[in-house]
């Protein structure tokens, strides 16, 4: 799910569950020698159908650092505005 893009790709697929004791062959091709986890299975994925999907469903969802990115010229905008109210303060009195 890509939310700020609102792409998604669906996968429709069957699994096998396959235990380490049972394929050692898979999963020494599967180990990464920079990982010191120990492998317990490995999950086979027959891909049946995907689809990706009409993005009009999708609603966008960004992290707080895209908001404040996307906003920074209004937070600026604002910070002049501000100023500029503080400017006429000091004229009226």
């Amino acid at each position: 799910m890509n939310y700020p893009n609102r792409q998604r790709l669906k996968i429709f697929a069957r699994i096998e569950v396959l235990e380490a004791k049972d394929a050692p062959e898979l999963i020494a091709k599967l180990e990464n020698p920079n990982y010191k986890a120990r492998i317990e299975r490995a999950m086979i994925l027959r891909v049946k159908a995907f689809d990706r999907n009409c993005p009009q469903h999708i609603t966008p969802r960004f992290t707080i650092e895209e908001i404040r990115t996307m906003n920074q010229p209004l937070y600026e905008h604002i910070e002049k505005l501000e100023a500029k109210i503080e400017l006429f303060k000091g004229i009226e009195n």
